[in-house]
């Protein structure tokens, strides 16, 4: 492999991902939110070309980079709490994904990998796999859930490979400011006491170096189909929480219960790698406790 392209550049794995495939000296042609605020996270590379276009653009795009070889679509629009629920919204995502397997194929791309999400399961007590049935519960998993079912048969009638992936919990340096992690290192950080639930959940959570490294061996292997990303370990919540507590030290009480679950409340998410690591070779490397010291030592 020599280029890919890649949607959603500035997110968080959208960025992992452009460093995980420069440092194989892959060049990455990074599609980004037109005066996205963001740039600055993408790193400076005479190998990374970045082209600014919203994502209803996509349809209109050229095909100046017509020489890359897989295509990865991580970018889409209204992924919030309130945003996941707008189902007007969610609808023009499934549109704006058809309109990027199309550019793919304008671009002479040969593979397609679609970032999915655990939503498109919603509420399962098992290990997740491409086996599980999909029952999701808001706008956000079922229009997911259509974006990659309509993508794959586009991908066929083009003669494009389609990957497919449910991505579970992924956490890294560039997340975002309103999920648990960050919620809590902030609060410590400020010592302050974080207000959780019971935090009983079982959880899965992958570093998002390790989730680009994924993905760069999905693009790398000659299979295709539907993969889970995550570590394929699960621990409660509260487990991840002491974790994180005992390496700052902060000078407030740890206390669970404080607010109650939330409707909907996914109690039990874990991966089921077990396909990925056997056609990818595919080993999470990054344990917890050391992603929280990056992620610390980054914000220092």
């Amino acid at each position: 492999m020599k280029k890919i392209v890649l949607t959603g550049a500035t997110s968080m794995l959208g960025v992992a991902t452009i460093e995980e495939f420069l440092k194989q000296n892959i060049e990455v042609v990074a599609i980004v939110h037109r005066n996205s605020k963001n740039l600055y996270r993408l790193p400076n590379s005479s190998n990374l070309k970045i082209i600014e276009a919203n994502l209803d653009e996509f349809s209109n795009l050229d095909s100046e980079f017509n020489d890359a070889e897989v295509f990865y679509h991580f970018a889409w629009a209204a992924t919030s709490h309130s945003g996941r629920l707008n189902v007007d919204v969610q609808e023009t995502n499934i549109r704006y994904t058809l309109d990027a397997v199309r550019l793919a194929e304008k671009c002479g791309c040969k593979k397609f990998i679609f970032a999915g999400s655990q939503a498109e399961y919603g509420l399962s007590d098992k290990p997740l796999n491409r086996e599980t049935p999909i029952k999701p519960v808001n706008a956000y998993g079922v229009s997911k859930y259509a974006a990659e079912k309509l993508a794959e048969m586009l991908c066929n009638s083009l003669g494009l490979i389609f990957v497919g992936t449910r991505i579970v919990s992924t956490y890294g340096e560039n997340d975002g400011a309103n999920t648990l992690i960050s919620y809590i290192i902030d609060c410590y950080r400020k010592n302050i006491q974080p207000v959780l639930t019971p935090c009983e959940q079982i959880w899965d959570y992958l570093y998002a170096d390790d989730a680009a490294r994924a993905f760069r061996l999905l693009g790398q292997c000659s299979t295709s189909g539907v993969y889970v990303i995550g570590s394929g370990k699960g621990l409660t919540l509260k487990s991840y929480v002491e974790k994180i507590y005992k390496l700052m030290n902060p000078n407030v009480p740890l206390v669970f219960g404080g607010k109650p679950y939330s409707e909907n409340q996914v109690m039990y998410l874990q991966a089921d790698i077990s396909d990925l690591k056997r056609d990818t070779g595919f080993e999470p490397q990054i344990f917890f406790e050391e992603g929280i010291s990056r992620i610390l030592n980054s914000r220092r």
